[in-house]
């Protein structure tokens, strides 16, 4: 009779044992998910453990002093509070060699779009915790002008984005508009090759030119999908043939302008830059080769056959010097390095100087960020209040969309929301 409490504690240990195993394959054999959020109660207790390491008046801990001051902790949480906390923070306040105090953050956010406080309930939040008899807030907004739908994030990821952020005090009321005396910072990142920029043209033949110096540095060339239907050989055909029934070589160099217009809006609606219609005979046959060349065969037959016209005196072009003195891949490499710099000055063109009814119509828009800040004149110590459409917190999960739950223009029917809320108070040591 005795034995058997003992078979069944032994076999509920067993059993958790195996569901904790069971549990410890399921992270191994999933993907990376990171380091793991915590309960409240046990990142509290980092932070706690911190705090008193660093605190002066702990004596009973026999802790050599003075302490050397640690880096800022920040400890993650899985949100299963009532306040679905997210990050708990602890930073120190350092005054000369001394440690004076410490400052405690907690972060809490929500997939939420109806919690709104108050701006009045958050100035009195503030007040009430900081001993404050006034606090000023500042406001935030953040509208992206220009990044890839989650549609194409699914086909082409891309990583270029231009943002505008807009700053201004005080703050009138929550989801304020931004007034006309707000600050403005256009933040512009340009990924080279961006396949939605008005350069696209430009880069394929930058990555036309790449796959003819790898074929001559290894020996194998991996050719581009050739854009054109004609084959190479048809179009520089056809090419020498236009320039036979010109009266002078001269005119050859000038494009019709409409065609100039034509390829323009090609290249981009809004004429950003401007297509050169005074390209000399190397480059005109640069143009059509770099759209059209798929093998070696076709670089011997199109070469074949501008030999032969210069050996009937059918085409006189200008005659280049290239310096030996600097190698292929430097001169590629400088290349690169120039189309970068155009994607960029091009991206800049287009918003630096907006039109007053862009920046009208972009003010009434819906900014991707628009936060709060309140301070009472301490650094270190405020509450922030943000709502965002993109989820701030990268350890929460929350529901990512789906290929088949996206709309044909790359849209969500109705985007998240997430509120997010910082609080702080400070602690004196001395």
């Amino acid at each position: 009779m005795e034995k058997v409490p003992l078979e069944k504690e032994e076999t509920s240990h067993v059993e958790e044992l195996q569901s904790e195993e069971t549990a410890i394959s399921d992270f191994s054999a999933g993907e990376n998910v990171g380091p793991l959020a915590l309960p409240l109660g046990k990142a509290r207790q980092f932070i706690g453990l911190y705090t008193m390491a660093h605190n002066p008046n702990m004596t009973h801990l026999k802790i050599e002093r003075p302490v050397t001051a640690l880096p800022p902790l920040w400890v993650r949480c899985d949100s299963s509070d009532p306040e679905d906390t997210c990050w708990l923070g602890a930073e120190l306040v350092i005054a000369g060699d001394s440690i004076t105090g410490i400052v405690l953050y907690a972060v809490s956010c929500k997939a939420d779009k109806n919690y709104f406080p108050s701006l009045e309930n958050l100035k009195n939040s503030h007040k009430k915790r900081h001993h404050l008899s006034a606090v000023m807030a500042k406001g935030f907004a953040q509208y992206e002008l220009f990044k890839s739908s989650v549609l194409d994030d699914y086909v082409t990821p891309s990583h270029t984005t231009i943002t505008l952020d807009i700053s201004w005090s005080p703050v009138d009321e929550m989801l304020q508009v931004p007034p006309l005396s707000s600050t403005a910072i256009l933040n512009i990142k340009v990924e080279s090759g961006e396949p939605r920029g008005c350069l696209d043209h430009l880069h394929r033949e930058l990555k036309f030119l790449l796959v003819l110096a790898d074929g001559l540095r290894t020996g194998v060339t991996e050719w581009l999908e050739p854009l054109e239907a004609k084959s190479a050989l048809e179009l520089v055909q056809e090419f020498l043939n236009e320039l036979n029934k010109l009266d002078g070589f001269g005119d050859s160099t000038k494009k019709d302008p409409e065609t100039v217009n034509h390829d323009a809006a090609a290249v981009d609606r809004s004429v950003l830059i401007m297509v050169r219609g005074d390209l000399d005979f190397a480059e005109q046959l640069w143009c059509k080769m770099s759209s059209s060349v798929v093998s070696y065969q076709d670089l011997v037959k199109c070469f074949t056959l501008i030999m032969q016209s210069l050996q009937r005196g059918d085409i006189q072009p200008w005659e280049y010097f290239v310096s030996p003195s600097v190698e292929i891949q430097e001169q590629v490499h400088r290349v690169q390095k120039l189309h970068h710099i155009l994607e960029i000055l091009v991206s800049c063109m287009l918003f630096i100087k907006p039109q007053h009814e862009f920046l009208f119509s972009l003010t009434h828009e819906k900014p991707q960020k628009w936060k709060v800040e309140i301070n009472g004149g301490q650094k270190k110590v405020k509450t922030v209040w943000q709502l965002s459409d993109s989820l701030p917190v990268d350890h929460l999960r929350h529901h990512k969309p789906d290929f088949s739950d996206l709309t044909l223009n790359g849209s969500l029917e109705e985007r998240m929301s997430f509120t997010t809320m910082v609080t702080c108070s400070q602690v004196h040591f001395k």
